[in-house]
This record gives structure tokens, sequence and C-alpha cells, in this order.
């Protein structure tokens, strides 16, 4: 029997990676996680307060119930009260002792995301992070007069934290985890693409500058949080199989299906991002599989400094904050 020597399994786990297909699929998730230290997830979270986002099913779900079986009190953000009732119970049903809280709040309505906060009596949240989104097939505008997808995944999000800032800095160790997707990588920022008003649209396209936004927006508020202890993440799952991918993308889910992560492998730098404090000093960086990443892949993706500025000064516009909001928090 031959035996490959470690440089030439270095070699060919490299170039498997570089297909993508070999690296984002539950075949690059069992290889990486061959380097993982199986300690990093042993901790005990008990008095940590996390929210999540889009926490009834897929990969907020796996997080939701990791987070809550290491001890933390975890608030479930979901649209929908039905289907949030429903995953807390099989979660509880599996960790009765679980600390558990359901609040239905909708991230493409800013009136519902300061209603949460308004009603929202935890005095410090430890990690935020930031899981829901759409990816609607046909053009939609909300109440607020944006596009579906940019409000649900960027600009509401975005209302979210700056509400929920304060009692982050009144936190140890807090931080911000943005779930982006591997999509992202074929995308530019693009301003005039983000609010999905002109030309033909396509959900996926869209789905994806959203996606790219997030980790420009990441590194933005690395640099502004960095001096208050919060540190900001953005990762990408690799390819999961969740309810959304089956119902957003079905082509893609049926030709693929067989080698998808499970919700579970997708979650797990989620999971370790909020849980072990490996990755705290580091922040503003994008993780994938527990690793430290680029956040582009090919030539012409790249954006200036000029670029993210106008996006930050766009995020403001949109959601209707100040930048003094962010860039002086106060404590509670």
């Amino acid at each position: 029997m031959t035996h490959m020597s470690d440089e030439s399994v270095s070699w060919w786990g490299k170039w498997l990676d570089k297909s993508i297909v070999f690296s984002f699929d539950k075949n690059g998730f069992r290889r990486h996680s061959a380097r993982f230290d199986s300690n990093d997830l042993s901790v005990d979270l008990t008095g940590r307060v996390c929210v999540v986002t889009g926490a009834n099913s897929g990969l907020g779900f796996a997080t939701t119930e990791a987070l809550a079986c290491r001890g933390a009190r975890v608030w479930m953000l979901c649209r929908n009260p039905e289907r949030g009732q429903a995953a807390r119970k099989e979660i509880l049903q599996r960790y009765p002792e679980a600390d558990l809280h359901l609040a239905i709040a909708d991230l493409s309505s800013f009136e519902s995301v300061r209603a949460f906060v308004a009603g929202f009596d935890e005095p410090h949240v430890d990690v935020l992070i930031q899981n829901a989104g759409v990816l609607p097939t046909e053009r939609q505008f909300t109440d607020d007069g944006l596009e579906l997808t940019l409000a649900t995944n960027l600009v509401g999000p975005f209302l979210l934290m700056a509400q929920l800032l304060p009692r982050m800095v009144d936190a140890d160790r807090a931080r911000v985890i943005w779930v982006a997707s591997g999509g992202m990588y074929a995308k530019k920022l693009d301003l005039h693409a983000l609010t999905g008003r002109a030309g033909r649209f396509d959900g996926v396209s869209q789905y994806a500058h959203t996606k790219r936004a997030q980790s420009v927006l990441s590194k933005q508020l690395a640099d502004r949080f960095r001096a208050y202890g919060i540190a900001v993440h953005c990762m990408h799952p690799g390819w999961a199989s969740t309810p959304g991918v089956q119902s957003s993308i079905p082509n893609f889910w049926r030709v693929t299906r067989q080698i998808l992560r499970s919700s579970e492998e997708g979650a797990d730098t989620i999971v370790w991002l909020a849980a072990c404090d490996k990755a705290q000093e580091q922040s503003g960086l994008f993780w994938f599989d527990r690793q430290a990443v680029p956040t582009h892949l090919r030539r012409g993706t790249q954006s200036t400094a000029d670029e993210e500025h106008a996006l930050w000064l766009q995020l403001l516009e949109w959601s209707g904050l100040e930048d003094s909001v962010f860039s002086a928090p106060t404590t509670r």
C-alpha cells in the first residue's frame, strides 16, 4: 500500500481548495476539520448572551443549538412566530435546561427592528450573529423603500447592530459575526447593483452583492470598534444543505445535494467565532473552516477606499443613522 507524504497531502489539499467545489463541499469540511483543535469548543458559555438572527432553521438553528447546549443564553430572532416556536421547542426537547428566548423581528423592517430593541431587556450582549437572509426570485420592495434582499441582508442588520451597540460596549469580549456566502467571490462592491432597482432582477446575483458588501462592512466596523474591545468577524459556511438553499436555488440544490455540508458543518465556524476566544484579537478578517482566508479569489473584485467609504455613507443614509452612533458609542 502506498502512503502519501505530509508534503504530498498538503499539496493535494491546496489543489482541492483551489477547485472551490472540493473545498466548499462536505469533503472539504472533513479535510479541513482534521486540523481543528477539539478543545476549542469545550467551553462553558454560562453568562454569555447571544443574539442569533434567522435562528429557526438552517445555519441559524444549528448555531443556536450549539451555543445553547454550552450554557449561553440565546435570543432567537425569527420573522415567523410559528416556525420560531417550533424551533425553540425542538432544541428544548434535546436540551431541557437550555436558556432559550424567542423574539419576533423582521430584519427587512426598520420598525420591527426598533420594536425588538425597545422591548429587549438584556443589559449586555456578548455575541451578535448576523445570519438572517433572503434570496427572493422577484424584485420586491419594503415599506422603507428598499429592495428586500438589501434590506434583510444588509441594512436591517446594520440598524440592529447600531441599536444594540451600547449593550455590546458594556460586555466583555463582545463580538459581531456576519454570515456571508462564497457567492460573494464572484462580485465586486457595486452600490448601484446593491439597490436592486436596475435591469432584470437576478436574485442570486443580488444576494451575492449583499454578501460582498457584508465583507467590506465587517472590515470597516472592525476598525471602528477595536477601541471598544468589540471584535467583528465575517465568515462563509461553504455549501450547506439548508431549507433556504433548497427553496431559493432548487436547481443548485438538486445537482449538489449529495456533496453539500450539513447545517452543523456549515455553522461550525460561526460557533467557533462565537464561543472560542482564539480569533478575538484578529478582528476584521474573513473566515472559512476556522481559518482566515482571502476575501478575493480573482482580479477585478477589489474595491477602492473611496468605494468602501461610499458604502458606509450609503448605509447611514438608508438606515437613517448618524455616523456618531458608531464612532462614539456610549454605555447604557
